[in-house]
């Protein structure tokens, strides 16, 4: 199921994205590959736990790590689930949906998802990197911590960036995520501690920071709040540096249902650290530290820019 942009990309999102580190691009995607997501979804809700987060075992047998965080995630124990996963009631996060689930796989590969992405950042090519699927049910009272990715990726780069879909409506003043327009800009050093599963299983050192909690400043004329309406198909791309957090889901009957897929730019390389994100197929002691990711098996190009026309195009395995 190939497509073309609903929505093409502007130089307005392009200078918005560079400006506040965030960019709403409405109508991105239609509704075949909404309800395909969705299909994806429900049908992995009906599976058994011990078939959820099914990755392949060469991507399991060198990485303890990784082989931990696939047990937490279908531990019968809630309490281990929610310490370790981000799972409490309400609140479910399903991971790496690429590697074990056929819809959101070809989501990635066939959709114009990678060149939307490399359109608003000005990446000449676009490597897939991970991706998850966030739901939070109706009125569930579990916040989303004031938080950027950077610190979580085993890598180093400007062009790490985030695209986020909701797959129902999202209401800004009800479920929406939230932003803080060109915070992408500040370098905090060190840098924060992030909330992986990793980190959770390593003490934080003395020196790494909790990440600042922006409610402190709600009232700061100086900062700049940033929250949307959105639509299924409709996309918000971040910064790997942009603050963002997100309250209760408030509203009284829909859950929200967002789908979050990571990627790789022009200018990555490894920085493997012990409390960054597990990476299916690439162990953190197999990083190559401020080597380039050139892994086409696992992290595969999705589209290259045309040096002769300026074109974006598929590159996709299939």
């Amino acid at each position: 199921m190939q497509s073309e942009k609903l929505q093409k990309v502007t130089a307005e999102h392009r200078e918005t994205y560079e400006r506040d580190g965030i960019v709403f691009v409405k109508g991105a995607f239609d509704n075949r590959w909404i309800e395909l997501l969705l299909s994806g979804l429900r049908r992995i809700q009906n599976l058994p736990d011990e078939q959820i987060c099914d990755l392949p075992d060469s991507f399991l047998e060198n990485d303890p790590l990784l082989q931990r965080e696939i047990e937490s995630i279908k531990s019968s124990s809630a309490a281990e689930r929610s310490h370790y996963t981000e799972q409490s009631k309400g609140f479910i996060r399903y991971k790496y949906m690429y590697w074990w689930a056929p819809e959101f796989r070809s989501f990635i590969q066939n959709s114009t998802a990678a060149e939307t992405v490399a359109d608003v950042i000005g990446a000449t090519s676009l490597r897939f990197f991970v991706d998850a699927i966030f739901l939070k049910e109706a009125q569930c009272s579990t916040k989303t911590y004031w938080h950027a990715d950077e610190p979580a990726w085993p890598v180093r780069g400007a062009q790490v960036p985030t695209m986020w879909m909701p797959l129902l409506p999202v209401d800004a003043k009800l479920s929406s995520l939230e932003y803080i327009a060109g915070s992408h800009r500040e370098q905090v050093s060190p840098q924060p501690w992030p909330n992986t599963f990793n980190a959770k299983m390593a003490d934080q050192p003395s020196d790494r920071p909790n990440f600042y909690d922006w409610e402190e400043r709600r009232d700061d004329p100086d900062v700049r709040f940033i929250a949307f309406d959105m639509e299924p198909g409709d996309v918000v791309i971040l910064h790997p540096n942009m603050q963002h957090g997100g309250g209760a889901n408030l509203h009284p009957t829909q859950p929200r249902i967002a789908y979050s897929t990571r990627w790789f730019g022009d200018d990555v390389v490894w920085d493997p650290r012990p409390e960054c994100v597990n990476t299916p197929g690439m162990p953190l002691d197999k990083m190559p530290k401020g080597k380039p990711v050139d892994q086409d098996d696992i992290f595969p190009v999705i589209c290259r820019r045309d040096s002769s026309t300026d074109q974006l195009t598929a590159s996709r395995a299939g």
